[in-house]
């Protein structure tokens, strides 16, 4: 019998399932507040909470997924032979919301590598994909119609470079009425693997501006247009992948348009980049700009949420002092004033991290013992930073197994905080509020 997110080619079951989709968002957008995901996790003992890992993120898909050339690299030959750095944008999700990710992209990918062939000595990608799985990213289809092969061998030509090799323009025409249900497949996949997953398809950063060149980009009037054509079909294979199998389409296409290789602002390399970069692929800004992109949708689908977190002490809230950015910044109890110092990035039920102007709630030094307190710091994606709902509403760190805590349940706005052994008083009572 077909699983839920089993395919149909019936054009109408296809829309349905889009509809469906389309509802599953609404729904989200007025659902009950943002206490209604934690009190759910609290049911749990604090040994469960401990347990909590966090969302389980698998990242997918080609090199503009794996982000090579972008320092640092990740660790391990694995991602060494994938070209995968801890700059790409799975890895700032991953920081910035306390994922547990499992990245498998890998450069040169086709929807072939994710699917079925394997690559560079790793299995096909939809292989990291289990029944716990709730957020899958997927960059690909590029490699499939020879993109950035193409564009690269047409600067290599006009650039007065050799041994450039040639582009098949008939091939890749004949590729791209299949693209979309290549894509398709790829999403199947992993809704077979985890029927519980949201699957985000990113589409490819824009390379080329919409009309004529620049120095560092040496292409002849048609080859540009030609790769701008394939560019358009890119996306538009991948929105209707999206559309057809209730996949959540990140439009960074879009979001790149005045961002090329020629813009002021670019988000993607040049053909001559410099030293160690990988020409035609994104730089540091156009993956933090995608990642933003990603952490937008995760929201559009509650599967992160903003609130204050309000203490069981009445009228005070989780506070970073002064509204402070710089790493170190204490974290306080306040009066709730509904502020950004009070407004905290978090995950409903699976756990994260507490993100608030840009930086994590950080155990300091990354202790353990009670009455280390706590700060804002940069989000480095550490156990210090990580935290999960507990009983009675409280915040866990399971590294340590201690809970955020005002210290002898004072009422002094001001009074910073710290963990302590779990107690269940209100002094450990933090309600996220929306």
């Amino acid at each position: 019998m077909p699983g839920p997110h089993a395919k149909s080619r019936n054009p109408d079951r296809r829309w349905a399932r889009a509809m469906c989709a389309v509802g599953v968002a609404l729904v989200l957008a007025v659902a009950a507040p943002a206490t209604t995901a934690w009190a759910r996790a609290q049911s749990g003992s604090a040994a469960s909470a401990d347990a909590a890992s966090g969302l389980g993120y698998v990242a997918m898909g080609s090199s503009f997924a794996a982000g090579p050339g972008i320092p640092p690299a990740q660790a391990g030959s694995k991602a060494a032979a994938c070209a995968r750095s801890a700059g790409n944008y799975a890895s700032i999700v991953a920081r910035e919301t306390g994922a547990d990710l499992t990245d498998v992209s890998c450069s040169g990918a086709t929807t072939a590598n994710v699917l079925t062939a394997g690559q560079s000595g790793q299995p096909p990608q939809v292989q990291a994909v289990t029944a716990a799985t709730r957020v899958v990213t997927v960059t690909i289809g590029g490699n499939d119609v020879d993109y950035l092969g193409s564009i690269n061998a047409y600067s290599c030509q006009t650039g007065g470079g050799t041994n450039c090799g040639s582009v098949d323009r008939n091939a890749i025409d004949q590729t791209f009425p299949s693209l979309a249900g290549r894509i398709e497949s790829v999403v199947d996949a992993v809704h077979s693997a985890a029927p519980q997953a949201q699957v985000y398809l990113v589409s490819y950063f824009t390379l080329l501006p919409d009309a004529g060149v620049c120095a560092d980009v040496p292409l002849t009037d048609g080859q540009a247009a030609f790769e701008r054509g394939i560019a358009s079909r890119l996306t538009d294979a991948t929105a209707t992948a999206a559309s057809a199998t209730g996949a959540t389409l990140v439009d960074l296409a879009a979001a790149s348009h005045g961002h090329d290789a020629c813009a002021e602002s670019p988000w993607v390399e040049t053909y001559r980049p410099a030293a160690g970069r990988s020409a035609y692929h994104p730089n540091e800004a156009g993956m933090a700009a995608a990642a933003s992109l990603v952490e937008s949708a995760l929201k559009s689908h509650g599967q992160v949420g903003t609130a204050a977190f309000r203490s069981g002490i009445t009228g005070k809230c989780l506070d970073v002092r002064n509204s402070g950015t710089a790493g170190g910044t204490q974290v306080q109890l306040y009066a709730c004033n509904g502020t950004a110092a009070q407004r905290w990035t978090w995950v409903p039920g699976a756990g994260g991290t507490l993100r608030a102007l840009g930086g994590c709630l950080d155990v300091s030094a990354g202790g353990s013992a009670i009455g280390t307190t706590v700060q804002l710091r940069q989000c480095d994606g550490s156990g210090a930073q990580r935290w999960v709902p507990g009983p009675g509403s409280s915040l866990v760190n399971p590294r340590s197994g201690r809970c955020v805590d005002d210290p002898a349940g004072s009422t002094a706005d001001g009074t910073r905080l710290q963990i302590h052994d779990c107690n269940g008083t209100a002094a450990q009572r933090w309600v996220p509020a929306a």
